[in-house]
C-alpha cells in the first residue's frame, strides 16, 4: 500500500503555521507526562495508605475511626485523593500550556507539602527524604523540562526539608543532635543535583533528537502515516513556514524498492497540474536515506468519504470524476500511466475559494507509456488494486494503456454514486475473475432505484470489458461528463453547505484501510489469475 502526504484533520484552521504545531506537540507530550506522573503518584500514596491503615488495624490493633482520623495515616489520603485529581484533570481534553506549566509545579510541590506533614506527624526523618529524593527525581525523569526549571521546582521542593527536621527535633524530641538537619540539608542538596542532572541529561537527549529529525532545511513534526515502502511525516520549511509532507523510503527497503521510489518522485514531479498531489523537493539525507517533499493536504480521501457519508449525489460525482479526468489528461499526454487509481488515491480538500478540490495521489506504481514493466516482467505479477483493475491489467500487465486508468476510474464512479463496488469477492482472484467475465450491473439496478441515464451510461461505458470500447482518452471522458444535464450541477454553495454539516464528522473517517484488505494495492501472480482468466 502505498503512502499519502494527508491527514484527516479538517477542525484545526488551515492558516495553522508549522511553529504552532511544533507547540501544539510539546503540549501533548507534556499533558501525556503529568498524566502518567500523577496516575503513578495516585497509586503510589493510595498503596501506602491501604497498606499502612491496614497493618495499624488488623495487627496492631488501632480503632477503624482512630485509623481513619489519625495524621499519620490521613496525609496518604489526602495525597492520593489530590493525586486523583490533577490525574483526572491532565486527562480532561487539550490544555495550554500555561495551564499545564501551573499543574506541574504547584501539583508537586502540593504533593511533597503533604509529603513533609506525614512525615513531621510520624517524626520519621527518613521517610521524608526518601520520599523528596524519589519525587524529585521520579518529576525530573518523567517530565520534560528545562534545566533551569528544573533546579528551581526541585530547590523549592527539597529546601525546606532542613527546616522540618529542625522543628522536628525540637518539638517532637525526634534527636538533641544537630547531626539529622545537617543531614537533611546535605540530602536536599543531593535530591536538587539529582533531578536537575538528570533534567539535563533527558534534556539534552530530547534536543539529539530534535536535531536528528531535521532533513536540510525541513523538520519533521509528526508521523501521518506508514505503508510496505516507507512512512510519511508531516514537516515544515525552515525559512518558508509551509506545511509540507516527507515521505521517507524504509531503511531495509531493497534495491528494487529504492529505485521505484525514485522514479515515483522524478515521474511525478514532472506533473504540476492542479489536480495532482506537488512535489516540492526531493533528495537524500546523510545517511543515504531516500526522500522527498509534498504538499500536505487536509481533508479526506474518497475511501473515507464512501465509508462515512456513504453514496454521493450524482452531480457531485461528476464534478470530482472532472477533476480527476484533468489531472490523468496531463499525465497521459506526458506519456505517464497511474495504474491504481481508487477511492483511497483520491484526496478531497476544502480550500478557500475551492471546495470539493481533487487530489490525484500515490504515483508509486507510475508507468511509462511504450516501456516495459520491469517488475512485472521479471516476476509475473499483476500491480494495483483488484477492485479496480481494468481486465487488460490483468491478463496482459505490461501491454497497458490509458484506457485501463479510465477503467479504474469508472469503477470508482461507480462507487461514489452506488456505495458499492462493481464486483466484490471472498478473495483477489474471484474479483478479477468478475472483471475479466462478469458484466457489471447498472448503477441504477444496484440501487433499485432511477439514477441519471447519461452519467450511468459514461460509467457503464468505462467498464467496458474491451479498452476500444471505452473513451479514448480522459479529456474525452471530461467532455462526456461535460454534457451530462440530468444530474444537474454541484455548485461552490453546495460544496460549502455540504462541508459546513459534514466536516465534523469526516473527522472520524480512516484516511487509509487495512493493507492486507483487498482495498489494498495487491500484486498478483498472472498464473493464478490465468486459472480463472
Amino acid at each position: 500500500m502505498e503512502l499519502s502526504p494527508v491527514r484527516t484533520h479538517l477542525s484545526s484552521p488551515l492558516s495553522l503555521d508549522a511553529t504552532s504545531l511544533v507547540s501544539d506537540e510539546a503540549r501533548a507530550f507534556l499533558q501525556e507526562r503529568l498524566e502518567l506522573l500523577y496516575r503513578a503518584l495516585f497509586f503510589l500514596t493510595a498503596a501506602f495508605y491501604v497498606v499502612t491503615t491496614g497493618a495499624a488495624i488488623f495487627f496492631v490493633g488501632v480503632p477503624w475511626a482512630h485509623a481513619l482520623l489519625d495524621p499519620s495515616y490521613a496525609f496518604h489520603l489526602v495525597g492520593a485523593i489530590l493525586s486523583l485529581i490533577l490525574w483526572m484533570v491532565c486527562r480532561t481534553g487539550p490544555l495550554s500550556l500555561r495551564t499545564l506549566s501551573w499543574l506541574d509545579s504547584a501539583g508537586l510541590l502540593g504533593v511533597l507539602f503533604l509529603l513533609k506533614l506525614d512525615a513531621y506527624f510520624d517524626a520519621d526523618p527518613l521517610s521524608l527524604l526518601l520520599g523528596t529524593n524519589g519525587a524529585l527525581i521520579s518529576h525530573a525523569v518523567i517530565v520534560p523540562s528545562t534545566v533551569r526549571r528544573a533546579f528551581w521546582i526541585s530547590l523549592l521542593g527539597a529546601l525546606p526539608d532542613g527546616a522540618v527536621v529542625a522543628v522536628m527535633a525540637q518539638v517532637r524530641q525526634h534527636s538533641g543532635s544537630d547531626v539529622p538537619t545537617l543531614d537533611a540539608v546535605l540530602w536536599s542538596g543531593v535530591a536538587v543535583t539529582m533531578a536537575t542532572l538528570v533534567s539535563h541529561v533527558i534534556y539534552g537527549l530530547r534536543k539529539q533528537v530534535q536535531a536528528a529529525r531535521k532533513l536540510g532545511q525541513y523538520t519533521l513534526i509528526m508521523r501521518l502515516g506508514a505503508g510496505a515502502m516507507g512512512e510519511v511525516y508531516l514537516a515544515s520549511h525552515a525559512l518558508l513556514r509551509r506545511h509540507t509532507a516527507i515521505k521517507l523510503l524504509r531503511n531495509d527497503a531493497d534495491g528494487h524498492g529504492l529505485e521505484r521510489f525514485e522514479r515515483e518522485v522524478q515521474l511525478t514531479s514532472q506533473l504540476t497540474h492542479p489536480n495532482t498531489i506537488a512535489i516540492y523537493d526531493y533528495g537524500r539525507t546523510a545517511d543515504g536515506l531516500f526522500y522527498y517533499v509534498m504538499e500536505y493536504l487536509e481533508g479526506v480521501d474518497l475511501d473515507g468519504l464512501l465509508m462515512v457519508d456513504g453514496p454521493q449525489p450524482a452531480a457531485r460525482v461528476i464534478h470530482m470524476l472532472r477533476q480527476v479526468c484533468g489531472a490523468l489528461e496531463e499525465a497521459h499526454g506526458l506519456g505517464l500511466l497511474h495504474r491504481d487509481i481508487k477511492p483511497a488515491n483520491l484526496f478531497l480538500c476544502r480550500r478557500r475559494g475551492m471546495p470539493d478540490l481533487v487530489k490525484v495521489l500515490d504515483f508509486g506504481l507510475v508507468k511509462e507509456v511504450g516501456t516495459d514493466d520491469l517488475t512485472a516482467s521479471r516476476v509475473h505479477m499483476v500491480v494495483g488494486t483488484p477492485l479496480y483493475l481494468a481486465p487488460e491489467a490483468i491478463v496482459t500487465p505490461g501491454r497497458v494503456d490509458a484506457r485501463a486508468d479510465l477503467y479504474s476510474l469508472g469503477a470508482v464512479g461507480y462507487a461514489l454514486l452506488t456505495g458499492s463496488h462493481v464486483f466484490e469477492g471472498r478473495t483477489s482472484v474471484e474479483i478479477c475473475s468478475h472483471h475479466l467475465h462478469t458484466a457489471p450491473t447498472p448503477p441504477g439496478a444496484r440501487l433499485g432505484r432511477e439514477l441519471p441515464r447519461d452519467l450511468c451510461d459514461i460509467l457503464m461505458r468505462c467498464l467496458s470489458k474491451h479498452p476500444d470500447d471505452r473513451y479514448a482518452s480522459a479529456r474525452e471522458l471530461r467532455l462526456a461528463l461535460d454534457t451530462c444535464a440530468d444530474a444537474g450541477r454541484w455548485t461552490e454553495e453546495d460544496a460549502e453547505r455540504w462541508w459546513m454539516m459534514n466536516g465534523s464528522n469526516m473527522e472520524t473517517a480512516r484516511p487509509r484501510r487495512d493493507p492486507s484488505g483487498l482495498t489494498g494495492t495487491q500484486t498478483l501472480v498472472t498464473e493464478m489469475v490465468n486459472r480463472v482468466a
